[in-house]
């Protein structure tokens, strides 16, 4: 085949060490793991008997794009935001009664740090301890479907 370019030379002229720093830090057998016939899986075979260690990787990793991502909110902000909700069409009040609904902002859990005040949260999750706060003090927690 035809060359069409020239690739560059990365000899390293000239280098007094070649990329691994001070010169005795790639000398001796350590560098090379053992000396003689050391790492043919052998130098670490002992170690990984007694340790129950296994070769290769394990299991599946889950691409991260493959799981939507997840957005929450804590329930003292929702508490301190009613207004603004109100305003941006979030949350509707009722004489005394405040409707909160979570999937129009784009989160889909509601977590429980911070204080709650009485009214009813819609989201699609909620954390063991938002549901217990919002209870305590009359609220309802629902599932959006």
């Amino acid at each position: 085949m035809v060359q069409r370019f020239k690739r560059k030379v990365r000899k390293q002229r000239g280098s007094m060490h070649h990329g691994y720093g001070v010169t005795k830090g790639h000398k001796k057998a350590g560098s090379r793991g053992g000396v003689g016939n050391a790492g043919g899986k052998r130098h670490e075979w002992m170690r990984s008997i007694k340790e129950g260690r296994k070769f290769g990787s394990q299991g599946f990793v889950r691409p991260p794009r493959a799981s939507p991502p997840q957005k929450a909110i804590n329930i003292g902000e929702i508490s301190e935001k009613i207004d603004e909700f109100v305003k941006k069409g979030y949350a509707t009040k009722t004489g005394k009664d405040i409707t909160i609904d979570t999937t129009k902002m784009g989160v889909t859990k509601v977590i429980g740090k911070g204080k709650a005040k009485k009214m009813t949260v819609i989201a699609e999750s909620f954390s063991a301890s938002a549901k217990e706060k919002i209870k305590k003090v009359g609220g309802t927690a629902k599932i959006a479907k």
